[in-house]
């Protein structure tokens, strides 16, 4: 057990790191569009219309469609990791030179994969104003909040008084 006498503060320092976001986009986003026009011909077929896998059409035939979809969809996402800046270091970036300064914020705050400013500026472009808010919300957080790790999504254990057993 450590003591308030043998605690290395410089080692424990050493190890310290600043807080970190994940965002994931997707590079296909455009396929949302076909899912949600596959999702409506699903809803208004017919039960009639409802054929097996085996026969190659009706229902099943769109519900193999929205999975190749979505599978699509799926696999084009990519996860950002983003770290944070203090103000000074923002100030630093900005280096006198106003234009593009949030391109190069967060080109030196993603972590993971490695952007440069034109990158981020040309990404900001091809996933819209939507997708890249949420790495801009990423980023914002992993500035300024507290990090705090919470478990509230995990499934609660069951015990004996609440009908568990």
């Amino acid at each position: 057990m450590t003591t308030p006498q043998d605690f290395d503060f410089d080692a424990w320092l050493d190890d310290a790191e600043r807080p970190e976001r994940a965002v994931t986009v997707y590079q296909r986003a455009g396929l949302i569009a076909d899912l949600d026009a596959l999702e409506a011909k699903i809803n208004a077929a017919d039960d009639e219309d409802v054929d097996g896998p085996s026969m190659g059409g009706g229902v099943g035939k769109l519900h193999a469609e929205y999975a190749k979809l979505a599978q699509q969809f799926h696999d084009s996402a990519l996860t950002f990791r983003v770290s944070g800046h203090s103000d000074e270091e923002k100030r630093g970036i900005l280096d006198g030179k106003p234009e593009g300064v949030v391109y190069r914020v967060l080109a030196d705050a993603i972590q993971s994969p490695k952007v440069t400013a034109a990158q981020v500026e040309r990404l900001e472009k091809k996933i819209g104003p939507a997708q890249f808010a949420l790495i801009l919300a990423a980023y914002h957080q992993a500035s300024t909040e507290v990090p705090v790790v919470s478990a509230d999504f995990l499934p609660k254990p069951s015990t004996r008084g609440d009908g568990g057993e």
